[in-house]
């Protein structure tokens, strides 16, 4: 029996698949979404960013499904202003973070926290390339001053020095219950070991009660490996790396051109 579209849940990530990063959302994605809801459709969005990253974009869209964020460490349900879902980092990470900073002193340090707010503990020219991309507001605070439970920490510095971290990580902390993960070139995240993606959207479908078989996912980039391969299809944009095509069971026009509309319009015509 074919499925109605309402029981359809497609989930985007932001950076370089929804958003070009420094520009708005594209209008054509924009509109389609608007479309695709309007049909009965749910849209949601899976990323690393912070709730209050995200909650900057939602004057040009809506979600109409609980938000994964801060890569599956928290599921946020917009409609009742709550965190249905969140797990934070073990007391071991403060101890962590400690070691990183008198080892490493000149690297960026953020913590993000379970009040939703972000505090940096140090400040370099990679955090504020971060704090302007992705928009955040901040505290500059001293480490000991961040007394709620973290979420998770963001180390950002050229790739060399991450390497470095996280391999001195991995040999000091590696069975501390820590997940030390590269997200990009220039940033190196501490999350609760386990928590990805992947495991957020699992996470979601279990307490939305959503089949996994009817989720899709769009992402463009290594850190969506995870959950490509976890929704019932995986996308890609074209501006993806050609290793992460290949993971994939369909492309779309690029960002830039509108890829997660183009998407959604696939999907319309296929259930209508």
């Amino acid at each position: 029996m074919k499925k109605n579209i309402s029981d359809i849940l497609v989930v985007s990530d932001i950076d370089n698949t929804l958003l070009q990063p420094g520009k708005s959302i594209p209008t054509y994605n924009v509109e389609m979404i608007k479309k695709f809801q309007s049909l009965g459709g749910n849209f949601t969005l899976a990323t690393g960013r912070s709730l209050d990253s995200v909650s900057k974009y939602l004057g040009q869209i809506k979600l109409n499904f609980p938000l994964i964020c801060y890569n599956g460490a928290v599921i946020y349900d917009f409609d009742t202003s709550k965190a249905i879902y969140r797990n934070t980092l073990p007391e071991k990470a403060k101890e962590a973070v400690k070691f990183i900073l008198e080892n490493f002193p000149d690297v960026g340090c953020e913590i993000m926290c379970d009040n939703f707010r972000t505090y940096i503990i140090n400040s370099n020219y990679y955090t504020q390339q971060h704090i302007q991309q992705e928009n955040l507001s901040y505290v500059c605070t001293h480490l000991e001053n961040v007394t709620n439970n973290w979420i998770k920490v963001v180390l950002a510095d050229e790739n060399e020095k991450l390497m470095k971290i996280k391999e001195l990580c991995r040999q000091n902390f590696g069975d501390c219950g820590l997940g030390f993960v590269l997200t990009n070139s220039m940033y190196l995240e501490i999350m609760p070991q386990g928590i990805a993606k992947g495991e957020g959207l699992k996470k979601l479908c279990s307490l939305c009660n959503i089949k996994l078989k009817n989720t899709i996912f769009i992402g463009d980039y290594y850190n969506d490996i995870e959950i490509l391969q976890t929704a019932g299809l995986g996308v890609c944009v074209d501006n993806a790396p050609d290793d992460i095509k290949s993971l994939c069971r369909m492309v779309v026009p690029s960002c830039a051109d509108g890829g997660v509309g183009h998407l959604l319009a696939h999907i319309i015509n296929s259930y209508l």
